[in-house]
């Protein structure tokens, strides 16, 4: 039996790394697979990309990786990939898009988003009617993942939502997971009177590489971190937002960042 601890969403948020990967060094776990978003919205996209790289055993094309090396669309975007070296930026340019993988007997596929775009905004916890339509198709076989003609996944682990769920579909049966997020989370804690963020991953475990049906299982994880030191780690830098970056890692709430980037959008094409 082994362990695999899957991570998502780091955002450039060190301080979050840090803990997160303390906690699943601490736990004896040696696989690490990373769903994508290494970079944008916190202060420290290179440090993040380059520990992410190095500790990790699988990393993903996410929508903020595209955003940073591909097309970048506003200043935000640009600034995390100027952070970045020519050797950092052309390796996260060139991210797989999925990562197929067995275990106990069960295929897994890990991607960011969806089977159409690591753009794509699912928002598969609102559980409203045709929730079972959307789910399914998320195991399917696209031209976009080029994996037409390949064995469907009994499982897929997606992140880019930031909320932690694990959900059988009826029509298939098969399992949808979402790890949520190591930063730029909803959820605080409070602790002797001052707020924490919670990050959150999970760990699977079964025979990896196996074939075989056998015990498999899976673990949310949660954990916290010192988000008041990244609200000001991120005020320290130059990036492009920096004060509604801040405050979303403080609160937990979402600024409008549509809006934000709109306007940069603007400015960039002149």
């Amino acid at each position: 039996m082994e362990k695999i601890a899957i991570i998502s969403d780091v955002h450039g948020n060190y301080t979050a790394l840090q803990e997160v990967l303390n906690d699943i060094e601490k736990r004896g776990i040696k696989r690490i697979f990373c769903l994508g978003d290494m970079l944008v919205k916190c202060s420290s996209p290179k440090k993040c990309v380059e520990t992410i790289l190095n500790r990790c055993e699988v990393v993903l094309m996410g929508n903020c990786e595209s955003r940073a090396t591909i097309t970048q669309l506003t200043d935000e975007h640009a600034w995390n990939g100027n952070m970045l070296s020519k050797e950092l930026f052309d390796k996260v340019s060139k991210l797989p898009l999925s990562y197929d993988f067995y275990i106990s007997g069960l295929r897994v596929r890990l991607m960011h988003a969806s089977p159409f775009s690591i753009h794509e905004k699912s928002y598969y916890w609102d559980m409203t009617e045709g929730f079972d339509k959307r789910a399914i198709k998320m195991f399917e076989n696209t031209e976009y993942l080029n994996n037409i003609g390949q064995d469907t996944p009994d499982v897929v682990i997606f992140g880019h939502i930031h909320r932690p769920f694990a959900y059988r579909s009826r029509p298939n049966k098969k399992l949808l997971i979402n790890p949520g997020a190591v930063s730029n989370t909803s959820e605080i804690i409070n602790i002797n009177g001052k707020d924490y963020t919670y990050g959150s991953y999970i760990i699977l475990e079964g025979e990896f590489n196996s074939k075989e049906i056998s015990s498999f299982s899976y673990e949310f994880v949660k954990f916290s971190y010192d988000n008041e030191k990244e609200a000001r780690n991120i005020l320290e830098t130059d990036m492009p937002n920096k004060e509604a970056s801040a405050e979303e890692i403080l609160t937990g709430k979402y600024f409008d960042r549509k809006k934000l980037n709109q306007e940069a959008a603007a400015q960039w094409k002149k």
